[in-house]
C-alpha cells in the first residue's frame, strides 16, 4: 500500500486568533518529512507528475546553482528534486507491485522554482523513446501559454501602501517591466499582483513586535529569471527572506530574530492551471498547499493578516491545508556520495575537540586525524606560514579553547594518526609553598610518569599484510618484543627502541580478475605498545624487513600503490596512517591520580573496518581482553 502524508502529520502549532484555523500537513524543512526522505506527489496522471517542492532544494544540479558545496563541507549530500521525484516514484510503484521488480522511471522537469523557494512542481516521464520527447514539449509549450496560469503566494516587506496609494484596494493589478536575464539580454515581463491583506509595522521600547508585511498573490506571465522577486523589489514591496532583490536589513531581522530559515525565500507556488491539449486531455488544476513555515509566519507575527486573507485564499483555490491524501515516496542517497561525505566530514572539521577524561591537572583528549598536535617548524615549512589558517587547528589550541586554560603537551602523536592525547593544565600563576611554578611540576611529573616502566599505551594499527612474514607466523607469537634501531628526523641511527606487538587478525581479499596481484588486498589488525618514543617508531618497526607489515596509509614508510588502493577501493581518508592510540594508562603522580583512558575507534576507520564484518568479529573478542573496545 502507498504510504501517506497523514503517516508524516507532526503536532499542531500554537492556536492563534485565527480561530479554527489549522494545517494538517507537514512540510517543513525540519519535520520528519524532511528527516525521512520522502517526497510529497500532490498529483499523478498518465503523463503529469506533480510534487511538492520544499525550500532549500534545487530542482536539478547544474554549475549555477553551486548545489554540491554541502558534499564539499562534509554535510549530507543534497539530492535534487529530479533525482527525489524519480526514487519516490519508484518506491511507491514498487510497494504498490508488491514486491515485483519494476524498472526505474525517468523524469523530465517542467519548469523549475528558485532553491529558496517552495510550492507545485511540474514533471512528466521521460521514457526512452520519442512519444516522452513530444510530451515533455507539448506541456513546457502549454505551461507558457497564454491560458494557463501558475498563482504565487509571497510574504512581502511592506504594508501595502506605494506612494500613498492602498494597492490592497486594486484588486487584481498589472506590472509590465522588462526583465534582464542571466546573460544580460532584456526581455518583456509582467506579473499580476494582488496585494489581500498587510500591516504596519509597531514597535515597543526599539524591539520589533509587529513587522510590516503583507500577504501577495502573484501570477506572472512569462517565466523571466527572478521575474516576481524582481517586479516586487521594483514596487517596493521585496520578498521576505531574498537576499539577492531584497532588503538585507529587513531578511537578517527575520533570521536573527524572527526564526527565518537561512536559504528560504516566502515564495510559493500554490495553485497550476494548465487548459486541456491531447497529453493531457482533462488539463491539469492542481493546488498545493502552503508550507507550514509560511503559515507559522503569519500565525505567530501577523495573525490578522492570515485571518482577512483567508476568503480571499479559498476564492483563489488556494490551498491552506492538504484536503486530501496525498502518496509519499523515499528517495534514497547514492552509496558513493555517503562516503564522500564521510571523507569530507573528517578533513573539514568544525575545530571542537572530544574531552576523554579530566582531573585537576591534566586533560585527556580524542585527536582525530589530519590534526597536527602543536605547529612546529615541519608545519611551518609544510604551509606558507602566511597561509597556515588553513591548516586545521592545532589540538594545543582546541584542547585550550575547550577548557579555558592554558595547557602543555605531554606527549604527541603524528599528524595521520589519532587517539588520546594527554595534556597538562599550565596555570601560570600557581606556585607552592618554596615559591616555585606548579605547572611546570605537574608538567615535568606526567612526562616521566609516562616515560616509566608502569604507564602503557596501547595502539590499534591496521597493516598491509596476512600476518606472516619471511616464514614467520606472527599471530602465533602472542605479544612480543621487537628492539630494532630506527632513524630519527635527521636519518641519525637510534639504537635504543623497543615495541611490544600483537598480531590480532587478518583477512586476505579474493582477487577481481586473474591478473591482479597481492597488492591491497590484505590487511591485519595489529596492536602495538612502545616502550621508548622515538621518530615513528612504531611506524619504523612494522615497516622495517624483519616484520614487512607497514601501516595502511603511511607514505613515509609504506607502500604508495597500496596507499592508492586502499584510498580508491575502502574508504581510507587523504592524510591518513592507520594507527590509532586506542588506550592510555599512566601511573599515580605527586599531582595527579591514576590516568586510564579508553579512546574509542574514529569514524573513518570504523568505515573502513566496515568493509570487513568477519575480520571485525574475529579480532572484537581479542581486543575486548586488552580493554579495546570496536
Amino acid at each position: 500500500m502507498p504510504l501517506f502524508i497523514r503517516s508524516l502529520l507532526h503536532q499542531q502549532p500554537p492556536r492563534s486568533r485565527c480561530g479554527a484555523f489549522s494545517l494538517q500537513m507537514s512540510t517543513t524543512l525540519t519535520d520528519d518529512h524532511q528527516n525521512n526522505r520522502t517526497v510529497t506527489i500532490v498529483q499523478r496522471g498518465p503523463k503529469h507528475i506533480v510534487a511538492l517542492k520544499p525550500p532549500a532544494v534545487v530542482c536539478h544540479h547544474s554549475g549555477w546553482t553551486g548545489s554540491r558545496s554541502k558534499l564539499k563541507r562534509g554535510e549530507e549530500p543534497e539530492i535534487p528534486m529530479l533525482q527525489r521525484v524519480r526514487d519516490a516514484l519508484h518506491d511507491i510503484d514498487t510497494r504498490s507491485a508488491e514486491g515485483d521488480n519494476l524498472p526505474v522511471r525517468k523524469v523530465n522537469l517542467i519548469h523549475r522554482l528558485d532553491r529558496g523557494a517552495s510550492g507545485a512542481l511540474l514533471l512528466t516521464y521521460a521514457d526512452d523513446d520519442e512519444n516522452s520527447s513530444a510530451t515533455t514539449a507539448s506541456l513546457i509549450d502549454a505551461l507558457q501559454s497564454s491560458d494557463s496560469i501558475k498563482t504565487y503566494v509571497a510574504l512581502v516587506r511592506g504594508e501595502g501602501i506605494l506612494r500613498g496609494e492602498d494597492l490592497k484596494e486594486k484588486g487584481w493589478f498589472e506590472v509590465s517591466r522588462p526583465i534582464k536575464d542571466e546573460s544580460g539580454v532584456e526581455k518583456e515581463a509582467t506579473t499580476l499582483f494582488n496585494f489581500i491583506a498587510g500591516q504596519p509595522e509597531i514597535s515597543e521600547d526599539g524591539e520589533v513586535t509587529q513587522p510590516r508585511m503583507s500577504l501577495v498573490l502573484a501570477r506572472p506571465k512569462q517565466g523571466r529569471w527572478h521575474q516576481i522577486r524582481r517586479h516586487l523589489n521594483g514596487i517596493s514591496h521585496p520578498i521576505i527572506g531574498d537576499s539577492t532583490h531584497g532588503h538585507s536589513k529587513t531578511n537578517r531581522l527575520w533570521k536573527e530574530k524572527l526564526n527565518l530559515p537561512g536559504e528560504r525565500i516566502c515564495l510559493h507556488l500554490a495553485r497550476i492551471q494548465i487548459t486541456q491539449s491531447n497529453e493531457v486531455p482533462d488539463g491539469i488544476d492542481v493546488s498545493c498547499p502552503i508550507m507550514d513555515d509560511m503559515l507559522q509566519m503569519l500565525r505567530v507575527y501577523a495573525p490578522e493578516v492570515l485571518e482577512s486573507a483567508l476568503p480571499t485564499l479559498e476564492e483563489e483555490g488556494i490551498l491552506c491545508k492538504a484536503d486530501r491524501e496525498y502518496e509519499v515516496g523515499k528517495y534514497e542517497i547514492p552509496e558513493e556520495l555517503l562516503e564522500i561525505q564521510l571523507k569530507n566530514k573528517m578533513l573539514n572539521d568544525d575545530g571542537k575537540v572530544e574531552i576523554l577524561s579530566q582531573g585537576e591537572n591534566f586533560v585527556v583528549a580524542n585527536k582525530p586525524p589530519a590534526v597536527v598536535a602543536h605547529h612546529s617548524s615541519w608545519t611551518y615549512t609544510r604551509a606558507d606560514p602566511r597561509r597556515r589558517w588553513k591548516e586545521p587547528t592545532p589540538m594545543l589550541q582546541r584542547v585550550r579553547d575547550a577548557c579555558n586554560k592554558r595547557v602543555n603537551l605531554i606527549h604527541r602523536l603524528d599528524r595521520g594518526a589519532s587517539g588520546a592525547l594527554l595534556f597538562a593544565f599550565a596555570e601560570a600563576e600557581k606556585v607552592n609553598e618554596d615559591g616555585e611554578k606548579v605547572a611546570c611540576k605537574i608538567t615535568k611529573a606526567l612526562i616521566e610518569s609516562m616515560q616509566s616502566q608502569g604507564a602503557t599505551k596501547t595502539y590499534l594499527s591496521l597493516c598491509d599484510g596476512n600476518m606472516e612474514w619471511n616464514g614467520i607466523n606472527y599471530h602465533e607469537k602472542g605479544w612480543f618484543t621487537f628492539d630494532n634501531p630506527v632513524s630519527d628526523e635527521n636519518g641519525n641511527i637510534i639504537k635504543d627502541c623497543r615495541t611490544d606487538f600483537r598480531f590480532i587478525a587478518s583477512k586476505t581479499m579474493e582477487p577481481v580478475t586473474e591478473e591482479d596481484n597481492d597488492e591491497g588486498r590484505k590487511v591485519a589488525i595489529v596492536l602495538a605498545r612502545p616502550h621508548t618514543g622515538r621518530y615513528h617508531q612504531i611506524r619504523q618497526h612494522l615497516s622495517s624487513g624483519t616484520i614487512g607489515h607497514a601501516i595502511l596509509g603511511d607514505s613515509s614508510h609504506g607502500r604508495s600503490r597500496t596507499n592508492r588502493i586502499w584510498k580508491k577501493n575502502y574508504n581510507l581518508i587523504k592524510e591518513r596512517v592507520c594507527l590509532h592510540l586506542a588506550h592510555l594508562h599512566v601511573p599515580r603522580t605527586e599531582y595527579t591520580d591514576e590516568i586510564d583512558v579508553t579512546c574509542p575507534l574514529p569514524p573513518d576507520l570504523t568505515k573502513v573496518l566496515g568493509n570487513f564484518p568477519d575480520l571485525i568479529e574475529e579480532a572484537r573478542p581479542i581486543l575486548a581482553n586488552e580493554g579495546i573496545i570496536i
